[in-house]
């Protein structure tokens, strides 16, 4: 049987931060299928919104059409900002390299937020998954985790289509 994989779709500028600032881990959210398509309707739900397919297709959109009212580069401002404020809280960072973040943040273009596929094995990371709260997820049946802190040596990166 082949190995279980969980897919993630993540922006070049998270995982810039992550690897400088954060000793190479990694936050992602995931789910063991890349496209809405590739598994038995009848079993689970992938919403649009979960779907790295569908994530990495629209995000990488936005990117290239310099989209300035994107959800998603807002959203990963955001989370970026928010993962520096708990990186600091927990003793990662200083309260100077999150406000290095926060203008990194704040001067980055569109290019940067260049969508990026992680693929990751499951057994690597069986005992650190977390399941989303039903709440969180896109589709209350949807097979959704949260990986705090993912070691870059668990995971692969692909990129889809480059410009």
């Amino acid at each position: 049987m082949p190995e279980l994989i969980l897919y993630s779709t993540n922006t070049w500028l998270a995982f810039n931060i992550a690897t400088r600032y954060f000793d190479n881990d990694h936050y992602v959210w995931c789910t063991p299928f890349f496209d809405s398509d590739g598994h038995p309707g009848y079993a689970y739900t992938v919403a649009p919104t979960s779907c790295p397919k569908e994530i990495y297709l629209s995000l990488m959109k936005e990117v290239k059409d310099r989209d300035n009212h994107s959800s998603k580069i807002k959203d990963n401002k955001v989370g970026i900002l928010k993962g520096a404020a708990f990186k600091r809280a927990a003793g990662v960072i200083t309260e100077e390299q999150e406000r290095e973040i926060a203008a990194v943040v704040d001067s980055a273009v569109h290019q940067d937020f260049k969508p990026l596929l992680y693929v990751i094995p499951y057994d690597k990371v069986v005992g650190i998954l977390k399941n989303v709260p039903i709440a969180d997820k896109a589709h209350p049946l949807s097979a959704e985790f949260i990986i705090e802190s993912l070691p870059r040596d668990h995971f692969d990166i692909i990129e889809l289509e480059r410009k």
